[in-house]
């Protein structure tokens, strides 16, 4: 089956994951073992004589485990530039994929960061889920039961923004089903009532979806009255996502934005590419979930995201 693009012409997805196989040459960056079994496609790849497989087989707070081929294994600091790009610089002048479907936020974050700047073609690939896990007794704010818990808001290894924060701030949650964590980040951050502008996915990867995300985050929505700012853009959808935020800094010039990425993984791409061209007047707050076994299931399509070219002037 051939891939079909997006209308930027930015994003290719395949209806069946197996479809897809990475350019010659490439390095693909995957976990292909864990709670997430939509990742396991990317097993396949490791024997594919003409793409490098980087398995990662351990994520912990500060570092990733990746194993290269056959060469063994490597702890890489999550919070060392030099290190992260010591691995892309032996890929120079190759495509790179990096799966994020099986991957937590502070992992591939910090490895997208440093390829960004490194001499490789970036290249972002993610499969949807075919269905959430429904909580058996759903409560007000978690109608899936996607989280164990959340570990605490702390900053993404490598993007820690160190610029003082002024009563200007304004706070942009990307919103998924999990209300009860944008309640928790309200909490925490206390940006001003008129300075919370929420991001639904819209249209979602299901039609449906957007009315279940207004469903799960009623209670944030309504107590910050945020409801009346919320904006929309593409859940399957980087780009969207950041021309969405691009707009709301030109609207709001001077401001410290504060992006929360608990929506979707492509919404969390595009919140990244929004804040690492300045670090100065933009961060990402997260929460650090731990992610339930078994909390989605099946795969629907591949999307990739070709990084490189929606960067390149």
């Amino acid at each position: 089956m051939t891939a079909y693009r997006d209308k930027l012409p930015f994003t290719a997805w395949y209806d069946d994951p197996l479809d897809f196989t990475p350019k010659v040459g490439a390095v693909y960056v995957a976990r292909d073992q864990g709670i997430e079994d939509r990742a396991s496609h990317s097993a396949r790849l490791q024997g594919l004589a003409n793409v490098t497989y980087a398995s990662v087989v351990a994520e912990e707070r500060t570092s990733v485990t990746l194993r290269v081929g056959a060469s063994g294994v490597q702890v890489y600091p999550l919070r060392s530039t030099g290190q992260l790009g010591k691995f892309w610089a032996q890929f120079t002048g190759c495509a790179a994929y990096i799966d994020i479907t099986g991957l937590r936020h502070h992992v591939w974050m910090p490895l997208l960061r440093t390829a960004l700047f490194a001499d490789v073609k970036t290249h972002v690939v993610y499969v949807e889920p075919r269905e959430y896990q429904a909580s058996v007794n759903p409560t007000e704010g978690q109608i899936y039961d996607l989280s164990e818990k959340i570990e605490g808001v702390e900053p993404i290894p490598g993007l820690a923004s160190f610029s003082r924060v002024t009563d200007s701030m304004v706070f942009a949650p990307l919103l998924g089903f999990e209300g009860t964590r944008v309640a928790h980040l309200l909490e925490q951050i206390q940006p001003a009532v008129d300075r919370v502008f929420p991001v639904i996915g819209v249209p979602g990867f299901r039609a449906e979806y957007p009315f279940s995300t207004y469903l799960g985050n009623r209670v944030a929505l309504q107590q910050s009255d945020s409801w009346r700012q919320v904006r929309f853009a593409d859940a399957s959808c980087p780009f969207s996502l950041f021309w969405t935020l691009e707009k709301l800094a030109s609207e709001e010039s001077g401001c410290h934005i504060k992006v929360a990425p608990v929506g979707t993984k492509p919404h969390a791409v595009g919140a990244l590419l929004f804040v690492v061209g300045n670090t100065a007047q933009r961060e990402i707050v997260y929460d650090h979930p731990i992610r339930k076994a078994k909390r989605t299931t099946g795969a629907s399509r591949l999307l990739v995201y070709d990084i490189d070219g929606f960067l390149s002037p």
